[in-house]
């Protein structure tokens, strides 16, 4: 789940089921043909997933505005291998139509598990090998990278450009944040400075995007909200996934300085705000717990 659709542009749905992408290995990589193929159960809107043999995934968009994200994975993760954790390097890349054109790819099967806090081991050690990926992620060079924006639902832009839609989203859940404290938050977090030059950033580090195996942290998936721009849109992890005992080792070993922490507070709102201000009311529940515990461990629940 990358956002309310509203963030995301148009959302015209693009009817992915199992017979077409079987087609579309059958027709464009036939040399994978014989493997079995099955889905993926996902909480993610923008792309259909498809387990190709034991070792590949199909990923394919679900919806129009996903295309250009898959698309941008499929031009950059080849630039972003050699990191110290797994990331999916594509092996195949289609081109299909269904309603409207589009990218589809086929990349490295990442094994394990999702990093839901049951499958964490110990959250000091994932806090640090998180903390450390970013770290390697952060000196990759970024010379013609897209930067933040438009290409990725603006994770990483400069938070005051985010405050026409967070201001109203802290209105709507009045009855659940305390607006004072909020708003002060958000207020430091805008004021804070950027840093120069603008960094690689995943955009999107959330339980399902991390991949445990043995308990341990071992890969990251999913960078359709990629691009370059400040990093503490990644270090809001800190608040919306690491549990608060390991915050601390992971502040400790990114070495974000107090401007950077700021804004990462202020990354960490906008995620929680934005996605529960529009899920709520039964859209999406588990989204929501999730959007509250970040809101909690802020200070900011009534």
């Amino acid at each position: 789940m990358q956002g309310p659709p509203g963030l995301m542009g148009d959302t015209q749905a693009i009817p992915v089921d199992g017979r077409f992408v079987a087609r579309l290995i059958e027709t464009q990589a036939p040399q994978w043909a014989h493997l079995p193929l099955r889905p993926v159960p996902s909480s993610g809107t923008d792309n259909a997933i498809f387990r190709l043999g034991d070792s590949l995934a199909v990923r394919v968009p679900r919806r129009s505005s996903a295309v250009a994200l898959l698309s941008k994975e499929m031009d950059w993760l080849p630039h972003l291998r050699s990191l110290p954790l797994e990331v999916p390097m594509p092996r195949f890349r289609g081109r299909a139509t269904l309603g409207i054109p589009f990218d589809f790819g086929v990349v490295d099967w990442i094994e394990g598990e999702i990093a839901a806090p049951r499958n964490v081991a110990d959250w000091s050690s994932a806090a640090r090998t998180l903390a450390d990926f970013l770290k390697a992620l952060h000196e990759k060079d970024t010379g013609g990278a897209p930067r933040a924006g438009a290409c990725n639902s603006r994770r990483g832009v400069a938070l005051r450009d985010l405050s026409g839609v967070t201001v109203p989203a802290l209105d709507a859940v009045a009855d659940e944040v305390d607006l004072h404290r909020a708003r002060a938050l958000w207020d430091r977090a805008c004021a804070a400075p950027m840093p120069c030059p603008p960094v690689w950033l995943h955009g999107d580090l959330k339980a399902d995007n991390l991949i445990v195996r043995d308990g341990a942290l071992r890969g990251v998936i999913d960078w359709g909200l990629s691009a370059v721009g400040d990093p503490a849109a990644d270090y809001a992890a800190a608040w919306s996934w690491i549990d608060p005992s390991a915050r601390a080792d992971f502040r400790d070993r990114v070495c974000p300085d107090d401007a950077d922490w700021q804004r990462a507070r202020g990354w960490a709102l906008y995620g929680a705000v934005i996605a529960l201000s529009y899920y709520r009311g039964g859209r999406n529940e588990a989204l929501c717990r999730q959007s509250r515990q970040t809101l909690s461990r802020l200070g900011l629940l009534l």
